[in-house]
């Protein structure tokens, strides 16, 4: 009795490429690490593989494509929660920030007022109006000598 499993046949065809075809598969096939009948048997794998991919669509493939469509859809609304908490956090962080630095410049101002004879007199109201003014100047671009020498 004879145990072994028949064997697929071979059959050997000829294929015409021209000098650029060929200059492909061989770059493929050393790309590879492969002979170059090996990359061409691959190469048309794969070729039909991609066409009954596109010719043969099924209802499982275009289920398949939704799939896909609805998880990139997903991963982008966590994408877009996680960009907005982001945000949040570092709205709340700068604040913070803007925060301690306007109260450091309250107390400067109330020290100013302590340290220069000058200014005991002046209201807070009016120094806190001028140096707020020429803060916001800095942050609108200005350079700080030109607000300094109120140009």
């Amino acid at each position: 009795m004879n145990n072994d499993k028949p064997k697929n046949k071979s059959t050997v065809k000829s294929v015409r490429m021209d000098s650029v075809l060929a200059h492909r598969v061989a770059s493929y096939a050393v790309a590879e690490g492969t002979k170059e009948a090996d990359a061409i048997r691959r190469l048309i794998e794969k070729g039909l593989a991609c066409e009954a991919l596109s010719v043969y669509a099924t209802p499982v493939g275009q289920l398949i494509r939704d799939v896909i469509a609805a998880e990139f859809s997903l991963m982008r609304d966590d994408m877009d929660a996680r960009n907005d908490a982001l945000e949040d956090r570092v709205a709340r962080v700068c604040s913070r920030g803007t925060k301690a630095s306007l109260q450091a410049a309250a107390q400067l101002n109330d020290l100013s007022r302590i340290m220069v004879p000058a200014w005991r007199e002046v209201p807070a109201e009016e120094l806190w109006k001028h140096y707020s003014s020429m803060g916001g100047a800095m942050q609108a671009g200005r350079a700080y000598r030109d607000v300094r020498n109120g140009d």
